[in-house]
């Protein structure tokens, strides 16, 4: 804040991270965040979640204030709830960004133009594919990796860690919201999370200017990955679209039928895409492949979450 600001314009971000053991990753992102623009009044603090025992390795260069703290105790909901835990206290809006990222030097200027303009207290916004080099030429030119898109400042019932900017004042406090830490090995926490405070009246708004960019390393340019990922994200749905009714205890009951019916009717929507989509790119077979393999992975996902299957994609992380 300099001399010339109003005190009643100051607005502290906390830019958090949850990370573990991707060096590299991290460096790329502290070198985009370095060339952040702010706001007028608008301080900027970096918060790294390292979900990893104590190390001497230093963090990298940034031109931001950056500081670390070690969470030992595994899994990503609790990495990120110890970053809401570090920031909510110092911040009035909290963002996140994850590690294999790169963002837009105007990101934070928008995600918070886009909260003001709308008076929602969350907004979020793509994480755009990009592919390191070596990767098969399909990756991009298929558009499997594309993120769903909405119109400019209309209203969006979830939003993911990837790309989000939120007002401090709902984490902060005794009983405040924390990602669901039973939620460790499955994926989802963040959906989950943010669809929860969707529910419980926290208006999210989707800023279509505000990009970040996902890096894809080439071990996730197969056809296998986007199998996986997919039915992983179908196996989840019934945790992040809060399927399951709750006790009083907090505890999920059984799936309902209805739900599970639910869940068996996407399923076939899903695999009728595939072949639409397969028919529509038939003379690029390459591309075909990853959209077939991404719609038959959620089919796959949904039905198994209707017969209340499971994936933990995360254990072995």
């Amino acid at each position: 804040m300099t001399a010339e600001t109003p005190t009643h314009l100051a607005t502290r971000v906390a830019i958090c991270v949850a990370t573990r053991r991707r060096p590299d990753g991290l460096a790329r992102l502290f070198a985009s965040l370095s060339a952040l623009e702010r706001p007028e009044g608008c301080t900027i603090e970096v918060v790294v979640v390292e979900n990893d025992e104590p190390h001497a390795q230093p963090l990298p260069a940034c031109t931001l204030p950056a500081r670390r703290v070690f969470e030992p105790r595994q899994g990503i909901p609790i990495a990120r709830n110890r970053a809401i835990d570090e920031a909510a206290p110092h911040a009035d809006w909290i963002a996140f960004l994850d590690d294999d990222e790169t963002v837009e030097s105007t990101l934070i200027v928008r995600l918070l133009a886009a909260a003001r303009a709308t008076g929602a207290p969350i907004a979020t916004g793509p994480a755009l594919p990009r592919f390191e080099s070596g990767s098969p030429a399909w990756a991009a030119r298929s558009g499997a990796y594309e993120p769903v898109r909405h119109a400019h400042l209309t209203r969006v019932p979830y939003a993911f860690t990837n790309n989000v900017l939120f007002d401090a004042a709902i984490v902060r406090g005794d009983g405040a919201p924390r990602l669901d830490e039973r939620m460790l090995h499955t994926g989802g926490s963040d959906r989950e999370f943010f669809a929860r405070l969707a529910h419980n009246g926290n208006a999210i708004v989707w800023a279509d200017d505000a990009i970040t960019f996902e890096w894809y390393p080439r071990s996730r340019a197969t056809y296998r990955w986007l199998f996986q990922r997919s039915y992983r994200l179908g196996t989840v749905a019934p945790a992040t679209e809060a399927m399951r009714a709750k006790t009083t205890s907090g505890a999920a009951t059984t799936l309902p039928i209805a739900a599970r019916c639910a869940l068996v009717w996407r399923a076939l929507r899903f695999s009728a895409r595939a072949v639409v989509r397969g028919l529509r790119n038939i003379t690029d077979p390459a591309s075909t492949a990853a959209l077939v393999s991404w719609d038959v992975g959620r089919a796959a996902g949904l039905v198994a979450a209707a017969l209340g299957m499971t994936y933990e994609e995360y254990r072995s992380r």
